[in-house]
């Protein structure tokens, strides 16, 4: 956190300035955190799931190993 600024003008006022730079992934809660982490495995999990469901239906049963002559 940076240290606030202060500006004193000739006549009566003051100004004080607080300037924060804040980025918002690195302010995530552990609860934040966990949503994300679980939506990018569930999306994960989707799409292995598609890709062995189309590599079944593209073996269609059939073994791809030569031991049959």
């Amino acid at each position: 956190m940076a240290d606030p600024v202060t500006v004193s003008c000739p006549s009566a006022c003051t100004v004080t300035l607080q300037v924060e730079v804040t980025t918002p992934i690195l302010n995530l809660s552990l609860e934040d955190g966990a949503q994300i982490a679980s939506a990018i495995l569930v999306v994960w999990a989707l799409g292995w799931a598609f890709r062995a469901l189309i590599q079944t239906l593209k073996s269609d049963g059939h073994s791809t190993s030569e031991s049959e002559p």
